[in-house]
């Protein structure tokens, strides 16, 4: 089969349209064809056509995920995950996935570290949230373990120290009088009310018991500060 005439695909840049002897046009990479070598008089070969057509294959798997990619930083099984949305065959998709660890685009470990560390600056939680978040993304156990625990230690903090600023800044977004009954030392309806929706607030979050408790603590009494001071 001899290639006839190769030209620029209508609307679709850095694609071409090649059309060979006895065969309907197929359309590939510009640098699919640049890298193959073929070119207008060039005799192909039934395995040359699939090599050609695999090859393509490839480069649009590999520019799907470097687009989802250049979004933010994901897991592999994320990645693997919206590539197989895709409709990509599964060979092709693991030959991506494999190519791309090699190429330093994918690193769970490095990506679990920087996330971690990312909830802990701006959007602080406990480790059990931090270990579902992860887990949900695909990365594996022991890997986001490990991230979690030395994302702690590079913050030079810990969960008490997270859930009680936390649970400080809470506090200081309430009205008055949700204020005046966490202040109050005695029971009442109304501070209990206040310390349950404090310590769902916590949970949600994903804070260990014991940070909770003294977090709760800590809101308490910046409570009793407030009120104290008349803001």
């Amino acid at each position: 089969m001899k290639i006839l005439r190769i030209h620029l695909a209508p609307r679709k840049r850095y694609r071409v349209l090649v059309h060979v002897e006895g065969q309907e046009p197929f359309e590939i990479a510009l640098d699919v064809m640049d890298r193959s070598g073929i070119h207008v008089g060039t005799e192909l070969k039934p395995v040359d056509l699939a090599r050609l057509k695999e090859d393509d294959t490839k480069w649009r798997i590999r520019q799907a995920a470097l687009h989802f990619l250049s979004y933010r930083p994901r897991a592999e099984q994320e990645l693997r995950s919206k590539l197989r949305t895709k409709d990509f065959p599964p060979a092709l998709v693991e030959w991506c996935i494999d190519l791309l660890r090699e190429q330093g685009f994918l690193d769970d470990a490095a990506f679990s570290s920087a996330f971690a560390r990312s909830r802990i600056r701006i959007r602080p939680r406990g480790r059990f949230r931090l270990m579902q978040e992860l887990l949900q993304k695909g990365v594996p156990g022991a890997v986001a373990e490990q991230a979690i625990e030395s994302a702690f230690i590079d913050e030079e903090t810990s969960e008490e120290t997270l859930a009680t600023a936390v649970a400080i800044k809470w506090v200081e977004r309430q009205n008055p009088e949700m204020t005046k009954a966490l202040a109050i030392k005695d029971f009442s309806p109304e501070r209990e009310k206040g310390r349950r929706r404090l310590h769902a607030f916590l949970g949600r979050r994903g804070f260990a018991p014991s940070a909770v408790s003294s977090a709760l603590a800590a809101a308490l009494d910046r409570a009793a500060d407030l009120c104290t001071s008349g803001v």
